[in-house]
């Protein structure tokens, strides 16, 4: 049984052990966008040194986002290579994840992943904000959500970071699911992030509460509210649901799953100590 599954399992004592024993390599958080990631990717990177950034130039227009990523990859097992790091993140997809597992064999992976629905327009409201490099670009090309529904790139985008890309050309749910317990160390949920957190800072030998809050678009909670008003239109709910169909069959899954562990992995967590 894999980690991933072992935990799903209740069996805490014996996740722990499969997942950090012994250390590996290298612990990649495999980071969907607008999952709480930068704030998690900040916390872990202070636990655990040292840590690279998988990060892009987003106005660098030479090349598409993939290829740049390819070069990030590249570098960053260059670099592993001369001065080994312990912990490495980014928007990296599948093809990426794999090149790094390959380079750097023993990698451990993990991730978090968050209602889809809500994912969307969390994402839409930051590619429009000031946070991000292409705002403007994406406010003339995107005038509003339901034309950000319409691109092929935000379509299934958890799986696309997650699973192989023919799993996700093929909308095979159950073997994306497979995939994912079966190669990833840990998967925690943002709708409990808190718990997630604590359980996944256990696996990584620091064990503690959650403290900083990164990139959080507070300024757009007018604009989220009206489209959540939206989201109560029944054709726009069943247009999100048809073209976002892996990514919701990937989060009830694991959202099940998290919901029948909650209670024993916060007993467990008590009797560890690590609510102190």
């Amino acid at each position: 049984m894999s980690a991933l599954r072992t935990f799903f399992a209740g069996r805490f004592d014996d996740w722990l052990e499969m997942a950090s024993t012994p250390p590996p390599p290298l612990w990649l958080f495999v980071h969907v966008p607008k999952t709480a990631g930068s704030s998690l990717a900040a916390e872990l990177a202070l636990d655990v040194p040292p840590y690279r950034s998988l990060h892009i130039d987003h106005l660098d227009r030479g090349s598409p986002a993939l290829v740049r990523y390819d070069r990030a990859v590249d570098q960053a097992l260059a670099a592993h290579a001369a001065s080994p790091f312990r912990l490495a993140s980014g928007h990296v997809q599948h093809r990426h994840v794999a090149r790094l597992m390959q380079g750097i064999p023993g990698t451990r992976l993990f991730t978090m992943l968050r209602e889809p629905a809500a994912r969307l327009v969390s994402d839409f409201l930051y590619q429009r904000s000031a946070m991000h490099p292409l705002a403007e670009e994406v406010r003339q090309k995107v005038p509003d959500f339901e034309a950000f529904l319409l691109l092929p790139g935000q379509r299934n985008r958890a799986a696309r970071h997650l699973v192989p890309k023919p799993i996700v050309d093929a909308g095979d749910t159950i073997a994306a699911i497979e995939h994912i317990e079966r190669h990833f160390a840990f998967l925690g949920l943002q709708e409990d992030y808190a718990a997630g957190f604590r359980a996944l800072t256990t696996m990584l030998g620091r064990p503690r509460k959650p403290a900083q809050r990164l990139r959080a678009n507070d300024a757009a909670a007018a604009e989220r509210t009206a489209i959540g008003t939206r989201l109560r239109d029944p054709d726009l709910a069943r247009r999100i649901a048809e073209t976002h169909a892996l990514d919701f069959a990937i989060h009830r899954h694991f959202a099940a799953r998290w919901q029948a562990v909650a209670r024993p992995l916060e007993a467990w967590l008590a009797r560890r100590g690590e609510l102190a």
